[in-house]
C-alpha cells in the first residue's frame, strides 16, 4: 500500500524527471508564443485550491524571471460578468487532474475570446488539455491521495520553469543567467530528501505543541506566503485542524491583535530582506504567548528548524516538504486512516461538483 509519506518521498525524482524532460515539455509552449513575445504584457494564473496556492507561491518568480507583470485571480471571480480583461495577457491554466469544472469553463470562455490561453494539467487527455489551445504536461506522474503533495510541488516548479523560459525567449534573462538558474534548481532534490528526514525528527519533538493548540498559523513572505497558504491546507484536509495562512506583514497588521497561547504561529523564514520581521513575530509569540516556532535558514532558538537551503530561488521547494511532512505525522498521531475510501466525497457529490463527473468515473 502506498502511503501518503511515499509520494512525499517521491518528490525529489519527480523534480528530476521534470528537469530532464523540461525542453520536449515546453516546447509547445514556445512554438504557442514566440510570435507574440512583443505584445504580452501580463501573466495571469488561473487556478482553484492547491491549484491556486501554486501560482501564489510561484508568482514573484515567474515575474522577476520573465520581466512580465503576473498575477493570480481566482476562477469562480474571474468569469463573472463585467470583468475587464487584458487582450494582451497569457492566460494560465492549472489543474492537475484536468477536470476543474470553472477553471474548464474560465478557458472556454477566454479562447472564444481569441485570448492567449494554455494549461498544465497531469497528461494530454485531461479535459483541459483537450480544450487548450496550448498545453504542457507537469510530468508529475499518477498521485494516488487527493491531498496532493506530489502535484504543489511540481506545479510550483513548472510555474518557475515557465517564468525561465520566457525570460530567455525575451531576452530579459541572459543565458548565464538562466543557466545559473538551472544549476540552483538542480539542487533541490537532495536538499528536499535531507529536508524530508529532518523534518520528521523535529516534528516528534514539537508535536505536542502542535496537538495542544486550537489554531495552526503559518505565515511567510515572498514565495512563503503561497507555502503558507498550502500549508494551511494541508493542515485542514490531512489532519482536520483548524488552520490560517498569512502573508507576513499583513498577518501582522489584525490578526496579531487575536493571537494567543492556543495559536500556534509557525514563521517561515528564507533569510531574506524580511528575516528581522519574521524573528520579530517568532519572538514575540514564543516569549507572549509561548507557543510560536519559526522554519528556515534563520531562526531564533533551540526549538525551532534550522534548514541548509541549496536551492536559492528555488528555495519555497524546499520549504514546502516540512509542513507536508508534518500534516503527514500528526494525521496519524491524530488516528485517521487516509487508505480509507473518504465516504464524504459521496455525500458532497450528492450536493455540489467542483470537478468534472468525465475525470472522477
Amino acid at each position: 500500500m502506498v502511503t501518503l509519506m511515499d509520494c512525499i518521498k517521491r518528490i525529489p525524482s519527480c523534480i528530476e524527471y521534470i528537469l530532464e524532460k523540461q525542453d520536449e515539455a515546453f516546447s509547445p509552449m514556445e512554438a504557442y508564443v514566440k510570435d507574440h513575445l512583443s505584445t504580452i504584457d501580463e501573466i495571469v494564473f488561473i487556478g482553484s485550491g492547491t491549484s491556486n496556492t501554486v501560482a501564489m507561491t510561484s508568482q514573484v518568480f515567474v515575474e522577476k524571471a520573465s520581466g512580465i507583470r503576473t498575477k493570480v485571480v481566482y476562477p469562480n471571480d474571474y468569469i463573472e460578468e463585467g470583468r475587464v480583461y487584458n487582450p494582451h495577457a497569457l492566460h494560465v491554466f492549472t489543474s492537475q487532474t484536468g477536470s476543474s469544472k470553472v477553471v474548464c469553463e474560465v478557458m472556454k470562455k477566454m479562447t472564444e475570446l481569441g485570448y492567449l490561453c494554455m494549461s498544465f494539467t497531469e497528461g494530454p487527455k485531461t479535459m483541459l488539455a483537450e480544450i487548450s489551445p496550448c498545453h504542457v504536461c507537469l510530468n508529475c506522474g499518477l498521485e494516488e491521495y487527493g491531498q496532493r503533495t506530489i502535484g504543489y510541488t511540481t506545479s510550483v516548479l513548472n510555474h518557475m520553469l515557465m517564468g525561465l523560459k520566457l525570460g530567455l525567449m525575451r531576452g530579459h534573462l541572459t543565458k548565464e543567467q538562466y543557466d545559473n538558474y538551472q544549476w540552483d534548481v538542480a539542487k533541490v532534490p537532495d536538499s528536499h530528501r535531507a529536508i524530508t528526514e529532518q523534518a520528521y525528527t523535529w516534528f516528534e519533538a514539537r508535536k505536542r505543541q502542535l496537538m495542544r493548540s486550537r489554531c495552526i498559523v503559518f505565515t511567510g513572505a515572498g514565495s512563503l506566503y503561497g507555502v503558507s497558504l498550502e500549508a494551511a491546507v494541508k493542515f485542514w484536509e490531512m489532519p482536520q485542524v483548524i488552520s490560517i495562512g498569512y502573508e507576513l506583514e499583513e498577518g501582522m497588521h489584525g490578526p496579531n491583535y487575536g493571537y494567543d497561547y492556543n495559536h500556534c504561529v509557525i514563521v517561515l523564514n528564507d533569510g531574506g530582506k524580511e528575516s528581522e520581521k519574521a524573528k520579530s513575530l517568532a519572538r514575540f509569540m514564543k516569549e507572549v504567548n509561548h507557543n510560536g516556532l519559526m522554519i528556515g535558514t534563520e531562526t531564533v532558538d533551540e526549538s525551532d528548524l534550522k534548514l541548509d537551503i541549496r536551492g536559492g530561488e528555488f528555495a519555497c521547494l524546499e520549504f514546502s516538504a516540512v509542513p507536508q511532512v508534518m500534516a503527514y505525522y500528526l494525521t496519524e498521531d491524530g488516528g485517521r486512516d487516509l487508505t480509507k475510501p473518504n465516504d464524504r466525497l459521496k455525500v458532497m457529490g450528492s450536493y455540489f461538483r467542483t470537478h468534472s463527473e468525465k475525470e472522477e468515473a
